[in-house]
């Protein structure tokens, strides 16, 4: 599923801060465009994915029209002063919740595995959580250093 949401970029000379009026005016920034962009996406798949979880119908919050959004109620809300803005603009951001779930889910996977009867009967006997140190082994081998 893909949604599209307004987003109003302010950039300063440190930063390019977004703003996604939608969802409570929720924010967040980059040091670069592309970043905030990406950070904007972010936050939108974080706010639909994880933070209406709680809410029992799952109603992703209404995307307003672009035009309808006024950027300078925004930076007057954020109390952004006109001399830290270099430049201001509206754009549209759209985020592939699938590609953000994928990705980034904690939903746990079964997975069955072999290992040596002997093995199996000491790490019983230690009382190991198998899950917990398969979890942990892979970790270590995709984030090598």
């Amino acid at each position: 599923m893909k949604v599209i949401y307004p987003v109003c970029i302010f950039q300063t000379k440190d930063e390019y801060m977004a703003f996604v009026p939608d969802l409570n005016t929720n924010n967040t920034y980059g040091k670069t465009l592309e970043e905030a962009i990406y950070m904007a996406q972010d936050l939108i798949a974080t706010y639909i994915l994880e933070d209406l979880e709680d809410i029992s119908k799952n109603e992703i919050p209404k995307q307003s029209n672009i035009e309808d959004i006024n950027i300078k109620e925004v930076q007057s809300y954020w109390e952004i002063e006109d001399k830290d803005i270099i430049s201001s603009f509206k754009t549209l951001v759209l985020v592939d919740l699938d590609e953000f779930a994928q990705k980034w889910s904690n939903k746990s996977v079964r997975k069955n595995l072999t290992i040596p009867q002997w093995l199996n009967t000491k790490a019983e006997a230690l009382n190991i959580n198998f899950s917990q140190v398969l979890q942990e082994a892979l970790m270590q081998k995709i984030y090598k250093k």
